[in-house]
């Protein structure tokens, strides 16, 4: 986790800054564990009463850091490779909650759906997806097109992918063919 927080730091915090374009007032938001995930901490609007839930031991301390904001940490044992928790712990403190919007961090993204490369990161993200209105997935081109030995969620079950501008349109299209409900394109800084 500590090798991804460091690279791509401007492809990151492009898609973070449209994906913040999306939050509305006043919503409970799960950010789960990952380096893209955690550059959308800058992005999230000022003063708006977010709530924001974290499995995401460095994304807990940037909220933290933000006077504007409430955080929910879950706990369990931490995974160094995740960056955050996704054992049985996290698991029963996450389905007692309900999110207005999760953004979910994905090791992959193809006509086949968003994966995870460890079983238990994606069930913890298919709960994290069960229990939120709406799920958004940054991605940058790298992951684009990729597929990983543990499926999270069909394109059809992810609200809107955020990706970045020089992603084809081709790649864009096998998307939308493939179920994908709305693509936000982020604009290089």
């Amino acid at each position: 986790m500590a090798a991804r927080i460091e690279g791509d730091q401007g492809h990151k915090r492009a898609l973070a800054r449209a994906a913040a374009t999306t939050i509305r007032p006043g919503e409970f938001l799960f950010l789960d564990s990952g380096s893209t995930n955690l550059a959308l901490v800058e992005f999230l609007p000022e003063d708006n009463d977010l709530t924001i839930a974290t499995n995401s031991i460095d994304i807990a301390g940037a909220v933290l850091r933000r006077q504007d904001l409430k955080l929910i940490v879950l706990g369990g044992e931490a995974d160094p490779i995740i960056g955050g928790c996704v054992d049985a712990v996290a698991l029963q403190a996450l389905v007692q909650m309900r999110f207005d919007r999760a953004f979910i961090g994905a090791c992959s993204v193809s006509e086949e759906g968003v994966g995870a490369a460890q079983l238990a990161d994606a069930t913890f993200k298919r709960t994290v997806i069960a229990r939120a209105e709406r799920t958004v997935v940054l991605i940058a081109n790298d992951k684009l097109g990729r597929t990983a030995p543990h499926q999270v969620a069909m394109l059809g079950q992810i609200d809107m992918l955020v990706v970045e501008a020089s992603a084809s349109a081709a790649q864009r299209a096998s998307l939308d063919a493939a179920g994908c409900r709305a693509i936000l394109v982020a604009d290089p800084a």
